[in-house]
């Protein structure tokens, strides 16, 4: 048993012969070729991942002042992520005003959200909500954009603000108060509305990158023999799949059970014979 793995390890796994000139697409199959190898050694799962993740910044440029050449922002399809920061309203209306800060990267809109609970015993009251102060920052340009909701906002309700854009950076702060009964009782929050990372096709090695996540994504670790197949059509041998399979093989024939030992068999031989 050991025998038939070490032939197949030896195999010439990250040589191969591909009739392009595209230099992306020889790359993306290193990179295939260095994640089967890692794979045929024995990684464990949480290894792949990794190499995978590191693989795939790599590729899409890191920045000396933090983010990536090619990545870019991007409002999402569904339902977006967000930052949440609250504040206890502690001043009482007629006398003054709270002024609630903030702040959040990569952001294309601003909420202003009084919840319906303060806590999970606990309900909200209304807030007075005054000016909503934006200044946002991208590509190293400022706009400020001040929104005068000057009205009270009962629990459970919200205000958004479209920056009609998506910020590098954005500061928020607010004017409010509360009811006098109600002061440190009155909870409002800024809702900070989240771009997502894409990854820009215009990256000579987009289509690698879309293999990588495919492979990270995937359930399936076979899947980087047929990733591989698809690129070089003349790699078409399931290397991982039969190491694999050989290696369950061999933990099953290890087996004290007798149903476990005559399975490994059965396996084994199925193995070998697509050798054939």
């Amino acid at each position: 048993m050991k025998k038939v793995l070490w032939v197949l390890l030896l195999l010439p796994v990250c040589a191969f012969a591909v009739e392009t000139s595209d230099c992306a697409t020889a790359n993306q199959l290193v990179s295939l070729y260095e994640i089967r190898a890692l794979m045929l050694r024995g990684a464990s799962s949480y290894d792949v991942d990794k190499f995978i993740d590191t693989k795939m910044d790599s590729l899409r440029e890191p920045m000396p002042n933090g983010g990536f050449r090619w990545v870019r922002w991007a409002r999402p399809s569904g339902s977006p992520e967000y930052d949440k920061h609250g504040h206890n309203v502690g001043a009482p209306q007629g006398s003054g005003t709270d002024n609630f800060e903030s702040s959040g990267d990569h952001v294309y809109a601003v909420r202003v959200a009084v919840p319906a609970k303060r806590s999970l015993f606990n309900g909200n009251n209304p807030v007075y909500v005054g000016t909503v102060h934006v200044r946002a920052v991208a590509n190293g340009r400022e706009r400020n954009v001040d929104e005068h909701v000057d009205n009270w906002m009962n629990p459970d309700t919200t205000k958004t603000i479209d920056l009609n854009m998506i910020a590098d950076h954005v500061d928020v702060s607010l004017d409010s108060a509360a009811q006098p009964k109600h002061t440190k009782e009155s909870l409002v929050e800024f809702h900070l509305l989240k771009a997502v990372p894409q990854d820009d096709p215009a990256n000579p090695n987009y289509d690698t990158i879309t293999s990588l996540k495919h492979l990270r994504d995937s359930t399936d670790r076979d899947a980087i023999d047929d990733e591989i197949a698809r690129l070089n059509p003349d790699d078409s041998f399931p290397l991982y799949r039969l190491v694999r399979q050989l290696r369950h093989a061999d933990e099953l024939m290890r087996s004290k059970k007798q149903e476990d030992q005559d399975k490994g068999e059965r396996l084994l031989k199925e193995t070998l014979g697509r050798l054939r």
